[in-house]
């Protein structure tokens, strides 16, 4: 099923709403499911865990923002940044310490900081608009309007309010630009989904996944040529993450610092502790987070279309893998999937209203 058009009657979109002609039992099972991810992360809020910071922590502002300036003083990438963690006491291994160059390299042609800050500023405002388009055919009214604005700035716009510092984080550039790749891509057009789905790749590999899950939901719908696409985009970010870990462990000595690791299996702890990089759980806390996670998990399940598979299959996959991978110091890693939950968050009272109205009802319906 394809995304209702701009000009969608009620019965189109009431196609496209998974949720609204489900069986009783299973959309009460689905309601108690989602309860207990809320009620799970409600006693993960109440007892906060503190946050310690390994022994070798950098400073990201200072450390990106020497590199920049290194490398406008005419020095590789590479070289930069690895005296510069070298300097800060920083572990230089595995390779991965080391983020891609992609972005460093672009700020470094860009006069200052405040270019920096405006063309996150202008990313950020582009998927914002472009996902208020999208979303818009899956309701109507001014208040549903209203809702799928705030609701998705609540994630993408972080960025957009505090370009400044964030200019200088790799996971907020990656999270915009995988957002942007995901509104871009149609039932009809591919392209320049994937094009920006490599971007992202490029500029952090924690956007990898992304491809990679595009690619198997294409594939999965025998959509060859946009399953290809992105498996394309695919093999060239992990090319150039080939040729940047050999730049890298090139320039790296046995007396280099080796980082502790990423796999501590935190679970669902730690999907609430990335998820913080919403406004409303920056104000309210992990309560916050604890609620919206869930909900937007819904929304994506809720919408029968390709957004929703995708929507669906990119939440549930992201979170799957920060329950296992991923330090609690490692919590910034949620601006890469904050504009994804947002977008699902939009959908999501719109799910929860329809499993609430198929658990209530008494006549039997069919199973989605």
């Amino acid at each position: 099923m394809s995304i209702p058009s701009a000009s969608a009657t009620p019965n189109d979109r009431a196609q496209a709403r998974r949720f609204a002609g489900l069986a009783r039992a299973p959309a009460a099972a689905i309601l108690v499911a989602l309860a207990a991810l809320i009620a799970l992360g409600f006693g993960y809020a109440a007892h906060p865990q503190r946050v310690i910071p390994p022994a070798h922590a950098v400073n990201g502002f200072r450390l990106y923002g020497a590199i920049i300036a290194r490398m406008r003083a005419g020095q590789r990438y590479a070289n930069a940044a690895v005296e510069e963690l070298r300097a800060e006491g920083g572990p230089l291994r595995p390779f991965v310490t080391v983020r891609p160059p992609a972005l460093a390299t672009v700020l470094s042609w860009l006069p200052g900081s405040g270019s920096r800050a405006t063309a996150l500023m202008t990313l950020a405002a582009a998927g914002l608009i472009a996902w208020t388009i999208r979303l818009r055919p899956y309701g109507s009214g001014a208040l549903w309007l209203g809702w799928i604005f705030v609701a998705l700035f609540s994630g993408i716009g972080p960025p957009l309010v505090t370009a400044g510092p964030m200019s200088l984080f790799h996971e907020a550039w990656a999270g915009l630009l995988i957002a942007l790749s995901l509104a871009l891509r149609t039932e009809k057009r591919f392209a320049a989904a994937a094009l920006v789905g490599c971007l992202a790749a490029l500029v952090r590999e924690l956007a990898l996944p992304y491809l990679a899950v595009m690619a198997i939901v294409a594939f999965a719908e025998r959509r060859r040529g946009e399953g290809a696409a992105f498996c394309l985009a695919l093999a060239a970010a992990l090319a150039a993450l080939a040729w940047h870990a050999w730049t890298v462990m090139a320039l790296t000595t046995p007396q280099d610092l080796t980082s502790p690791g990423w796999v501590a299996a935190a679970g669902w702890r730690f999907v609430l502790l990335a998820a913080q990089w919403n406004f409303a759980a920056a104000i309210l806390g992990m309560w916050a987070a604890a609620v919206f996670v869930p909900v937007g998990l819904a929304g994506g399940l809720g919408v029968r279309d390709g957004l929703g598979r995708r929507l669906t299959a990119l939440i549930a996959g992201y979170c799957l893998g920060f329950m296992v991978i991923g330090r609690p110091s490692n919590a910034y890693w949620g601006l890469v999937t904050a504009p994804l939950l947002a977008i699902g968050l939009a959908l999501g009272p719109a799910a929860i209203a329809d499993l609430a109205r198929s658990a209530a009802s008494r006549t039997a319906r069919r199973s989605a």
